[in-house]
């Protein structure tokens, strides 16, 4: 098998997952028109179609699903191979510098830094917070990792996993107060609100159902901008959030918290971005954290809570954040 077919199954894994072509070359790094002409050229060795282009988001034909399927076991056995070879011939080592907000360093990076320092433990990580601040430059640390969409600047940008939004409470609150049929039912409930770094209190909560947006002004007594203080009055039953997917998956695999409106889509979802200095992504540390970052987040991903919904589709950047972020020139992507 030669590695230019490697690589289609590669592009034809990641535009079957993303949904799209333009979303698996953002996620790949490379041209929309790569991962076209690579799933083409696939498609004509083949002599079948692979991907039904007639509907979004992309999806297999019916006799290419299991043909997929395999393509991403053999992907994943590929890596672990690549993976243990490079181990044996020589690890990574030094120090590397990473900037966080704090929603991921409180509810990504604890696990994911343990699991880091088993594979690669001669690396040494220096982890800052990010504030506000999501630019490489003003920040000087080698990486930032941010629950977001990065501003352009000089460096390389990988958006490792899209993310959903999902309104949760404990089974007793739903118990003792009903649960919404339909976004405008939380004008009513008491909600906790979160205040991003840059100030703004995200107080208006969009979605959309087969086409039907809806957008609801929510109240509440508690505001913070520190997510574990949130999740305190959340866990105790006493109030309603709109938390990000991956950042609760314990909760809702144990009942904990209860997702509802899950025929309905929360707009404005933020992606857990990663930006890398350009001039280290060879240096072997520095690579070792993003492809370790790429593949435990995507494990993440296809393990999501709840099962049976929708893909999670790339989301559009709420117009707040268009207001204290200035669209630019997109980034180099890795």
């Amino acid at each position: 098998m030669g590695i230019h077919k490697l690589r289609g199954l590669e592009y034809l894994v990641a535009a079957v997952d993303s949904g799209s072509f333009s979303a698996a070359a953002r996620h790949l790094g490379v041209s929309t028109p790569s991962v076209h002409r690579l799933v083409q050229a696939l498609e004509a060795e083949l002599g079948v179609s692979l991907i039904d282009r007639s509907v979004q988001p992309l999806r297999p034909t019916s006799y290419a699903t299991a043909y997929v399927e395999r393509a991403r076991v053999l992907l994943s056995e590929l890596r672990e191979l690549d993976a243990s070879l490079h181990d044996q011939s020589s690890a990574p080592r030094g120090t590397i510098s990473l900037a966080a907000d704090s929603v991921l360093r409180e509810y990504l990076l604890p696990h994911m830094l343990a699991s880091f320092h088993a594979r690669f433990p001669e690396i040494e990580v220096h982890v800052f917070e990010a504030g506000s601040v999501r630019d490489l430059a003003r920040l000087g640390t080698d990486l930032l990792m941010q629950s977001g969409w990065p501003p352009p600047q000089d460096a390389v940008l990988r958006t490792l996993a899209e993310t959903r939004w999902l309104i949760v409470a404990t089974p007793a609150y739903w118990s003792r107060h009903g649960q919404p049929t339909q976004p405008s039912d939380l004008a009513r409930h008491g909600c906790a609100l979160y205040r991003t770094p840059f100030g703004e209190v995200l107080s208006r909560w969009a979605f959309e159902c087969d086409g039907q947006k809806q957008a609801v002004d929510v109240e509440g007594w508690l505001v913070s901008d520190n997510r574990s203080v949130l999740d305190g009055p959340l866990l105790a039953g006493q109030v309603v959030a709109r938390v990000n997917d991956l950042s609760i998956r314990r909760e809702l695999a144990d009942g904990t918290l209860q997702p509802v409106l899950l025929d309905w889509t929360g707009l404005h979802s933020p992606p857990i971005s990663l930006v890398a200095r350009r001039s280290l992504t060879r240096q072997p540390r520095v690579r070792a954290w993003i492809d370790f970052a790429a593949d435990y987040t995507a494990e993440l991903a296809r393990a999501r809570l709840p099962q049976g919904l929708q893909a999670v589709r790339p989301s559009e950047r709420p117009e707040w954040w268009k207001r204290r972020v200035p669209a630019g020139p997109r980034s180099p992507r890795t």
